[in-house]
């Protein structure tokens, strides 16, 4: 016969352990940063791929040329290798009008050029 009490107690003994074994094996902050210290190479895979992210400012100077408007805001998000093509995409979150209240949310493309960042939006 089906015993529940008996499961549920096995199922909350296997939760703790697993989460007292996670936490156990936890690294510490001053374990991180004595990792860090001693390959500072851990922390430069992005850029190691070849992945350069534009400033928030060129990012804006970008999509501001691309749109033909001062008036527009940008603010990125998190950016990532693009997949349709070179460069990096981000999520965005920006305003064509100075005077908009909501701002829009979106994913913008950026590839470097000879003539600066170029922009397309994605999304």
């Amino acid at each position: 016969m089906f015993n529940a009490g008996a499961f549920i107690m096995a199922a909350a003994s296997g939760t703790l352990v697993g989460i007292s074994g996670t936490l156990a094996l936890y690294p510490t902050q001053d374990q991180l940063s004595a990792a860090i210290a001693s390959e500072p190479a851990l922390c430069a895979k992005l850029v190691a791929a070849g992945l350069e992210i534009p400033s928030p400012a060129e990012a804006l100077e970008a999509f501001r040329r691309a749109k033909s408007s001062d008036q527009v805001t940008l603010r990125l998000g998190e950016c990532s290798k693009n997949t349709m093509g070179p460069g990096v995409q981000c999520t965005v979150k920006y305003k064509l009008r100075a005077s908009w209240k909501d701002e829009g949310d979106g994913v913008v493309a950026f590839s470097k050029g000879p003539d600066g960042w170029q922009v397309v939006q994605v999304q």
